[in-house]
């Protein structure tokens, strides 16, 4: 995970602006698949945040369940540290530590419930990374995760502003991107891992993360965050060029086309 990492210690306050708003509705609604799996407020409970990023469901962990200790664990010390800022004002804030996935820096069965959001996707192994949340389970604990679905997700703006690239007539970096287990083919595979790893009760269903953009949001997602090495490799001309582009194909666009609709997967299991 040490390329990712960098990347996202080197991009975290551009992360939490333009990508966590996006993910964060998807996200929490984890808790309401786990919350019949804790006490309501969370008392004798330890609650893991797998991948916790800037700390969305980290947060909203500890806020649902006050009375749990709930820990957040990433490998991004950049994107920590914005986690930490954010949750400043919790009389109990959550513990965040420094940690892959593969390699959680949690003792054998100290966790009742293990949560992860959009993470599992990123990870080289996602077998390994869920044999070791098992590790950190104890019996009768449960993890619960979100990822994308592997499937085609057209989206109008996406595609208009590859145009716009396209019309610049650049050479864009090509770059390998770096090793990961990439999204869930479908239920009956996540269900068949989570097995795999030694969990038993698996289950999956297919959910929807929806979100709406706007022609302006959208242009300064994508040049500020999304496409940011490439307007970063671009000179000053290039770059107003560009946004000038993009902005023009995008306004050719209705609102409707704004309304991003992506097939995720929500997964849970029981450590056994």
């Amino acid at each position: 995970m040490s390329a990712i990492s960098e990347l996202y210690d080197r991009r975290a306050h551009l992360y939490e602006r333009h990508w966590a708003p996006v993910l964060a509705p998807t996200a929490v609604r984890l808790l309401e698949l786990a919350a019949p799996w804790l006490p309501p407020d969370g008392s004798s409970s330890a609650v893991l945040d797998v991948g916790a990023g800037t700390g969305t469901l980290t947060d909203a962990a500890a806020r649902r369940w006050p009375a749990a200790d709930v820990v957040g664990v990433d490998p991004s010390v950049g994107m920590l540290a914005v986690a930490r800022r954010a949750m400043s004002d919790l009389s109990r804030p959550p513990r965040l530590v420094t940690g892959a996935a593969e390699s959680i820096p949690l003792p054998d069965a100290s966790v009742d419930l293990a949560l992860s959001s959009f993470v599992l996707q990123l990870v080289p192994d996602r077998l390994s990374a869920l044999r070791e949340i098992r590790r950190v389970l104890r019996p009768g604990g449960h993890v619960a995760y979100v990822t994308w679905l592997d499937t085609e997700r057209p989206f109008a703006p996406d595609d208009a502003f590859d145009e716009a690239v396209l019309d610049l007539d650049i050479d864009e970096p090509d770059e390998p991107d770096p090793a990961r287990a990439g999204d869930v083919a479908s239920p009956a595979a996540a269900r068949a891992q989570l097995r795999r790893a030694g969990f038993a009760a698996a289950g999956a269903r297919i959910e929807t993360l929806e979100y709406e953009w706007t022609p302006e949001s959208y242009l300064d997602y994508k040049l500020s965050y999304d496409e940011e090495e490439l307007v970063q490799s671009l000179s000053r001309p290039q770059r107003r060029r560009l946004a000038a582009l993009a902005r023009g194909r995008l306004a050719s666009l209705t609102l409707a086309d704004f309304a991003w609709r992506a097939a995720v997967a929500f997964v849970w299991g029981r450590r056994s």
